[in-house]
């Protein structure tokens, strides 16, 4: 199943221990995912394995330059992201996936013909959701990521660096 992603946001639960993903769609269907601290390292190594392999960043030889196109790369597309906007659940609640969260346990990154990265999340059984990401959403993607991380306290270190400072990370712009 492909979704034509409307709006994204993950979600700390305490209780569970767990990151609830929530994905809406524009045809008005909402997915929640449950990612496990594993799932979510090994989701985070795709990540940055595919920013860190985008053509604009390998053509150059250096390792320095490397890291300063990356990090303009990630900087300009965030800059383009509006962060204030407030996740909306779909006017018309349908849950393809059902009413409670799957746990996701199979992950696969790919590249589609227009080049966007697409996620291809999937339950030990059941169906797979796929979404595809463009560079923008890549981006802002990685970084709401690694912000409810830090809010999970997992002692995961996905602090994203720039020039050898870390992003500041900003709790109220949590989506």
């Amino acid at each position: 199943m492909v979704a034509s992603l409307y709006q994204f946001r993950f979600e700390y639960s305490a209780e569970e221990d767990r990151v609830l993903f929530r994905v809406s769609t524009t045809d008005h269907a909402e997915y929640l995912i449950w990612f496990t601290r594993r799932y979510v390292k090994l989701l985070w190594r795709q990540l940055q394995q595919s920013i860190e392999t985008h053509p604009d960043v390998v053509r150059h030889s250096s390792p320095a330059a490397r890291k300063s196109v990356a990090a303009f790369r990630r900087e300009s597309a965030l800059s383009k992201t509006d962060f204030s906007k407030e996740y909306e659940a779909p006017k018309i609640t349908d849950r393809p996936l059902g009413e409670q969260p799957i746990v996701a346990a199979r992950l696969r990154l790919s590249t589609n013909a227009q080049g966007m990265k697409v996620l291809h999340i999937s339950p030990l059984t059941g169906k797979e959701i796929t979404i595809a990401l463009t560079d923008e959403l890549l981006h802002s993607f990685t970084h709401i990521l690694g912000q409810i991380v830090t809010k999970a306290e997992w002692d995961l270190d996905f602090a994203v660096h720039t020039e050898g400072a870390p992003v500041e990370i900003v709790p109220d712009r949590l989506h």
